[in-house]
Order: C-alpha cells, then structure tokens, then sequence
C-alpha cells in the first residue's frame, strides 16, 4: 500500500512539474499571457492539500520574476526601467494572484471566489491609474517612452506613408492611455473570469450538473446599488467635464459591476438555451461570448451592452422561472 501511495504521489510530482513547465512557456507568448493560469487551476483540484495546491502557482511566479528581472537587467539602474517592468509584469501577477485565491477558496461558492479572485486585481487597477496620473517627473519620463515606442510601432504597421502627423499620432496615444485607464479594473475582473471559467469548464467537461450550475449564477442583490450609483455619477463628471482620473475611477466601478452583471446575463442566456434543450455546453457558451465581446468589432457591441443590461433587468422581471 506505502508504494503504491508512494507511486501516486511521484506521478502528482511529476505532472504538477510538468504543468508548471507549460504554464510557464505559456506566460512568455503574448497571447498564451492571458491563459497561462489555466492549468495552475485544473491541477489543483487533484492535490488534496491546499497549500501544496500553491507551490505550482508560486513557481510560475518566481520563474515569471526571474526571467523578467534577466531580461531587463539593463535597464533596473533607472527608475523608469524599473515602473516599465512593473507595468509589464501587472497583468501576469494579478492573474497569477487571482489564480492563488481561486484554489485556496475552492470550498466556497463561484461567486464569492470570483469576487476574492478580482479583488486583488481591482484594488491594485485604480492604484496604478490613480498613481500613474500623478503627473509625477518618473511618470512624464515613462510616458515619453511609451510615446515614443507607440510611434515606432505604427510606422511600422503603416509601412511609413505618413498617414498620421506626429501631432495626430500623439493624440491617438493619449486617447489609447486614457481609454486603458479606464477599463483596467474591470479588464483584470474579465481576464480572471475568463480564466476561472475555462478551469471549471475543463474540470466539469464530464458532468451534466455543470450547465446546470453555470445557468443558475446570480449576483448579490446589492450590486444594483453599486451599478446604477456609479453609472449616475459617471453621467454627472461627463456632463460637468470632470478631470480625467475622477471619470476614469468612475467608470472603472461602473464597468466593474457592468462585469458582474454581464456574468449573470451570460447564466441567463444558459438557462434559455437549456430550455430550448440546445446542444450546447456551458463551457462552449461563454467562451463564445468571451470571445466575441474581446475579438468580433461590431458583434462584441451587443454582447457588452446586451448581457449587463440582461442581468440587471432581471431585477425586475423574472427570467429563470422553471416551465
């Protein structure tokens, strides 16, 4: 019994090493930096042990930090090289963090590990966007940097016709970093969710409960306080031209709670597709939804707007009601 336990566990050993391994590879693709987590949650669940659950997380992480201070070696005896690697290394660390959390409370219900998951991401959003528009000398010198790379890029993609006058670009810049400021918070509470859901989705591919769970998602009821107070204070800086950064901490809320409303739409739309008796998935649902909310211009409109505005209607009118 000893060597079979033994065998077991080297065989966990050995696939924890190896999910870590590709978790790593992945974080190192621009695209494979938004799933890299993924296979940090699916693993978890086969270690008993939370706390060992979190050592594949914490490797990742180290080995994150590590390739990342290598690589930006030269530039760490500058202030300003040191906030680019802090702004390069943001999204990885809140999904990483985000990722912990998630495993560490898997005994809790969906929605109060999503919202501890975001919780990390949220906070440490609106302090970069709120210290970011300091205006302080180390911030101007970033920004000119980033200015400067933003220019470089586009000619590129523009093949260098000159389409833009640099007092053009620059305004596209600033458009581009005052949009970002906006949506961070609620980007980080996406890109949690959407990592999140892919792990329960793979996790309970072989359960007919799961679409069945997924369709009964709900939010707490106070969220419709938070969403129609901040949408009416987003409202009120932009009719009285408001600085930037209170709007952009407005609508950072707003969009916030919009996420956690588009969530519930999402459960909505499930819970009509199961009446119907659709053949689809949950999991093949709302990775289409995410999908194309993030890469379909034109479509992704309805869905942002469509899935929020689902949920908070279900305020008032009654949409999951058995037949």
């Amino acid at each position: 019994m000893l060597d079979v336990m033994n065998q077991s566990e080297k065989q966990l050993m050995i696939k924890a090493a190896l999910v870590t391994g590709v978790s790593f590879v992945l974080s190192r693709f621009m695209l494979g930096n938004f799933l890299f987590t993924i296979p940090l949650m699916v693993l978890a669940p086969k270690i008993s042990d939370r706390r060992y659950a979190l050592v594949p997380v914490a490797a990742v992480a180290l080995l994150t930090l590590i390739v990342s201070l290598f690589q930006a070696r030269g530039a760490l005896s500058e202030s300003a090289g040191r906030l680019l690697l802090v702004i390069g290394l943001f999204i990885p660390f809140v999904l990483l963090v985000a990722s912990a959390v998630w495993i560490y409370l898997d005994d809790q219900r969906t929605m109060v590990r999503y919202l501890a998951s975001s919780a990390f991401g949220v906070v440490v959003s609106i302090g970069l966007v709120i210290w970011l528009s300091s205006g302080s000398e180390l911030v101007a010198e970033v920004d000119a940097m980033m200015l400067e790379a933003f220019r470089a890029l586009f000619v590129q993609l523009d093949g260098g016709s000159g389409t833009l006058s640099a007092r053009d670009l620059e305004k596209v810049y600033r458009l581009s970093v005052m949009v970002s400021g906006s949506v961070l918070a609620p980007l980080c509470m996406g890109l949690v969710g959407f990592a999140s859901f892919m792990a329960m989705s793979y996790l309970g591919r072989n359960s007919e409960d799961f679409s069945k769970r997924v369709a009964t998602w709900s939010v707490p009821y106070e969220t419709l306080w938070v969403f129609l107070g901040s949408w009416t204070v987003v409202m009120f800086l932009i009719v009285f031209k408001a600085p930037f950064l209170g709007r952009a901490l407005a609508l950072n809320v707003a969009l916030g709670a919009s996420v956690l409303y588009a969530v519930q739409g999402g459960a909505i739309v499930m819970h009509f597709v199961r009446r119907k008796g659709l053949p689809i998935s949950g999991g093949r649902l709302m990775m289409s939804l995410f999908l194309i909310a993030f890469l379909v211009p034109g479509l992704n409109i309805v869905v942002v707007f469509l899935l929020p505005l689902l949920g908070v209607l279900e305020t008032w009118i009654v949409f999951r009601k058995d037949e």
